[in-house]
């Protein structure tokens, strides 16, 4: 048997490509279709067609996202629709879950939980409005988990928020309305576990290139580019051996007299990317296209090779603006607008990909810290401060496998630099992770997504075809104790 997921698609149903984007991250093996298939897990957003009962009797594992009241023939425990804001999914290792959305609920055994009385007291022992996320129906031989949130959906949506940008910080940022990361990882934990209900081992690609633990990396969004700490951050990059990524952005950064030489004292030891030519959100296609040739137009004037990597000013991707970033040559796009602190990936819209690789990055700046502090009359953070803060964001993310992406200003972190940036690298290198940039990190994502292989698990052992590989991918198997690989 193929260890493969099936994606339900069917012309004239909604459809999301959430769980099309979720498992072409992940690299596993997935095939979409309409019928019935003897591939051991089927995916479905909001329906459960007829055939689908049969599929579950005979052993099939069947994922249902979205579900309603009215989704299945059987008792599904339907309570009522919500509108909640957040979910626990502890249960699957993310704790506190931002969701923002309408939601069916269910009563009946699971995983997960969501209460209808958000930040109520609990009195006389008694826990009213708590019900589960996940829920499981044993069927003849298989079992159909389903959840009222629609989860797959939540993926592809837009919108951005300001708000708690972590659970280790109170820190605020206008970032991605919804915790994308928490939902992918949750989705990610239920999938591998049906796969595995099948009998049968989860196959992905590592997130990281040779397999390493994690990644840091650091950008700088070129918004003026102060002298002084433009020239720290060009030292401690060669002091600790690392590349910064300078987004550069026309309207900010042009009327500096000497913007040539900054930029090309940047390129010595670390690399000019596009932060756009306005500094601001542009919602159509036409004027984010238009946008990016002008500055494309004027890199060329000013003589300035730059990497076709791009920081979205003010964190406001949208989707024309990936479609135009695509059309326009680029690689990939940083923000934390769209998805704020999880792996590249690449966005759907409506179930079709016409936007580059997407790199999120985490919402902390020290820019926002220092403008905070200044409006309430307090005093500057300092770097001691600074520090803990990132190490108490990196300690987090290690706990919960995201990369380690960071971003600020040169006008803001450049003046700690010298400080703190060296003591993050070496905190970071003894926790076991790897030193990149964003572009070689975007990179290796691309990379990644071309490896092709497939599988077939027959007798209890695992048979694995690899082709059109490259050689710091490494696949991952999740319950299979034998294995073999053939060329």
């Amino acid at each position: 048997m193929r260890p493969a997921f099936l994606i339900y698609r069917k012309s004239g149903l909604p459809y999301s490509g959430g769980f099309e984007q979720l498992l072409r991250q992940e690299k596993t093996l997935y095939e979409i279709g309409e019928e019935r298939s003897d591939l051991p897990v089927t995916c479905f957003e909001g329906v459960f067609p007829d055939w689908a009962y049969d599929y579950v009797k005979d052993g099939g594992i069947a994922f249902v996202s979205g579900a309603g009241g009215n989704t299945f023939s059987f008792d599904s425990g339907f309570k009522c629709r919500a509108n909640v804001e957040h979910v626990d999914l502890s249960d699957l290792g993310q704790g506190k879950t931002r969701i923002c959305s309408m939601i069916c609920v269910f009563t009946g055994p699971g995983k997960g939980e969501v209460t209808l009385h958000e930040n109520r007291s609990i009195k006389d022992g008694l826990r009213p409005g708590f019900y589960p996320v996940f829920l499981y129906k044993k069927l003849g031989k298989g079992t159909i988990i389903y959840t009222g949130v629609d989860f797959s959906s939540l993926l592809t949506c837009e919108g951005d928020d300001l708000r708690n940008t972590s659970d280790v910080l109170d820190f605020d940022e206008r970032i991605s309305s919804i915790d994308k990361a928490g939902v992918s990882a949750a989705l990610r934990n239920i999938l591998k576990e049906a796969m595995n209900m099948a009998g049968l081992p989860y196959l992905s690609l590592a997130y990281y290139p040779d397999g390493a633990r994690n990644v840091f990396a650091y950008s700088i969004d070129g918004d003026g580019l102060l002298t002084k700490g433009v020239e720290d951050l060009v030292t401690v990059s060669k002091k600790t051996d690392t590349k910064f990524v300078f987004y550069i952005n026309w309207q900010l950064c042009h009327d500096d007299p000497d913007i040539y030489n900054k930029l090309k004292k940047i390129e010595e030891n670390n690399i000019v990317a596009s932060h756009g030519y306005i500094h601001n959100g542009k919602d159509g296609y036409d004027e984010n296209k238009k946008d990016l040739e002008k500055f494309d137009a004027w890199m060329k004037d000013l003589g300035v090779e730059y990497v076709k990597s791009y920081a979205a000013p003010r964190g406001m991707y949208c989707a024309d603006l990936g479609k135009a970033l695509k059309d326009m040559g680029y690689r990939h796009s940083r923000d934390f607008g769209f998805a704020v602190d999880d792996h590249p990936y690449f966005p759907y819209r409506e179930g079709v990909q016409e936007a580059p690789l997407q790199i999120p990055c985490d919402g902390f700046n020290v820019c926002r810290w220092m403008l905070k502090n200044k409006e309430q009359s307090l005093p500057m953070p300092n770097a001691e401060e600074i520090l803990t803060a990132y190490i108490r964001l990196i300690d987090r993310k290690l706990e919960l496998d995201r990369p380690l992406l960071f971003f600020c200003h040169p006008q803001y972190f450049g003046l700690y630099a010298a400080a703190i940036y060296p003591k993050m690298v070496d905190y970071v290198k003894s926790k076991g992770v790897m030193l990149t940039d964003y572009v070689s990190y975007g990179d290796f994502w691309i990379r990644r997504d071309a490896c092709s292989y497939d599988a077939k698990w027959e007798d209890g052992k695992l048979e694995i075809v690899k082709d059109d590989w490259s050689d710091d991918v490494v696949l991952y198997i999740d319950g299979a104790d034998e294995y073999e690989y053939q060329r």
